[in-house]
């Protein structure tokens, strides 16, 4: 008895320290961004204080999380993660994102269609040469931006962002017009209504509110979402109210709402067939519900399709091309060279190969899981985590918030490796300096991985089919 009492006060600690440690990793952010944006170029001396400052923000936030099941369930420590993850996210909307750049096209491509234009037509390379075919509204928009046009990375490229994506973005550019801190605004208004589905569905799932900890809390998404801006937090509200409505038995809510979510990113599609298995003894529903994702989705990439398909069309050249920061895909496509120069078998893409090996590793991998049902919601909310860490871990492109993918539903059923990334991820901002430094981020991740999925209910947080606490606070 009084062991476990000690263990709860260290926990009880443990959580004062991580309140108060992002809080002041925020300060830090805040009054140290400015010298470590592209613009300022730097020193690899400033870098290595910044990713180590993450990374002992990582180090806390894991050893916290790990003990979070004997954290007390008390009103005042779910109003504490709540308050101290509120006040990070609002010190750091005034931030310059550190090495990072992406924000630029958000606010070009928000102008664009909040000014009634499709903004998969016209590259910003197009409108920075004033190609004749660029309307005059979109040229006199580019001088209106006060040179962000000419900072957008890959010019050339016409814009990767599905549909839904351009709504918020114009949907900022109504309410603050080129406004960075207006557009994280935005995403906070966004993240405040995920923090109010987490919360839903971890009382669906009979799990403790202090789990929501895990994303509202995690430094991974601070930094991403209120330094760097990225908008893939709207991807993750609309898969969480897909994946409440589906626990709520409201599947064509669901549906929509899913449908929405693959809208703003495509990675949540790998939830679609995880959730039609429920369907595949009831014929009519299975071809309704399908049938449903299926318009919707189709509707949503309209402006898409009619801007037409070629080269430098961003989704596909996105898909087709991209490789950053990548352990797995990158051993497996040097192995692949290797093969083919040792028996000199010419004319061979090897990066076609490893994109066919990845996807067809990822297919698998689902028809795996959908073999049987669910047993109940929690091996649902495992299987989730398990299609979307695979596809992770073996992803040509492994930027650090794609991360956040996995978070959402690390809240609902924990993984000790996936949650190392807390402290791991950060040195992606040293890869210019060390190659090798993206098998540090990953292999270790990948390893354990492997063994939580080998060990499964021995090794785990907490047994699923008795979930800790109650509903309520007490």
């Amino acid at each position: 008895m009084i062991n476990s009492s000690t263990k709860s006060i260290r926990t009880n600690i443990l959580f004062i320290f991580l309140g108060f440690g992002v809080i002041l990793y925020a300060l830090y952010i805040l009054f140290a961004s400015h010298t470590l944006t592209y613009e300022a170029q730097p020193t690899n001396s400033q870098k290595i204080l910044f990713v180590s400052q993450r990374i002992l923000v990582g180090i806390l936030f894991f050893v916290a999380i790990i003990n979070i099941t004997k954290l007390q369930l008390k009103e005042s420590w779910i109003a504490w993660i709540i308050f101290t993850g509120l006040f990070a996210r609002l010190i750091l909307i005034p931030s310059s994102p550190i090495l990072d750049d992406d924000y630029y096209r958000y606010l070009w491509d928000g102008a664009v269609t909040a000014n009634e234009f499709n903004p998969y037509v016209f590259s910003p390379q197009e409108v920075i040469e004033k190609n004749p075919s660029v309307p005059k509204e979109i040229l006199t928009l580019s001088e209106k931006s006060n040179g962000l046009i000419e900072k957008i990375n890959h010019p050339k490229m016409n814009t990767p962002y599905p549909a839904l994506a351009q709504i918020v973005f114009a949907f900022s550019y109504y309410l603050y017009p080129w406004s960075l801190s207006g557009w994280k605004l935005v995403l906070l208004i966004g993240d405040i209504f995920l923090l109010f589905f987490i919360f839903r569905i971890l009382r669906e799932l009979k799990l403790p509110y202090s789990f929501a900890a895990i994303y509202w809390l995690n430094p991974i998404v601070l930094h991403e979402f209120y330094n760097s801006a990225h908008y893939d937090l709207f991807a993750l509200l609309f898969t969480a109210i897909s994946i409440y409505y589906f626990l709520k038995d409201e599947h064509i809510t669901a549906m929509v709402t899913l449908s929405f979510a693959v809208g703003f990113k495509l990675w949540p599609i790998l939830l679609l067939p995880l959730f039609l298995r429920k369907f595949f003894n009831q014929k009519i529903k299975l071809i309704i519900n399908l049938a449903v994702f299926g318009l919707f989705l189709t509707i949503i990439f309209i402006p898409v399709l009619r801007a037409g398909v070629d080269e430098n069309q961003g989704l596909i050249k996105y898909a087709a091309n991209w490789i950053n920061n990548a352990a797995f895909y990158t051993l497996l496509k040097d192995s692949i060279t290797l093969f083919t120069d040792t028996f000199k078998i010419y004319y061979v893409c090897a990066d076609c190969i490893a994109r066919w090996i990845v996807t067809g590793i990822i297919i698998f991998t689902i028809l795996l899981l959908i073999r049987k049902p669910a047993n109940n919601n929690y091996d649902l909310m495992n299987k989730i985590v398990l299609v979307i860490a695979i596809a992770f871990l073996i992803s040509p492109t492994q930027f650090p918030w794609y991360v956040t993918w996995m978070i959402l539903p690390l809240v609902f059923s924990p993984k000790y490796s996936l949650l190392m990334y807390a402290f791991l991820i950060p040195l992606y901002h040293l890869n210019p300096m060390n190659d090798y430094l993206k098998y540090i981020q990953h292999l270790p991740v990948i390893i354990l991985f492997y063994y939580e999925i080998k060990k499964g209910n021995s090794f785990r947080f907490f047994n699923y089919n008795q979930p800790i606490g109650k509903n309520d606070f007490t």
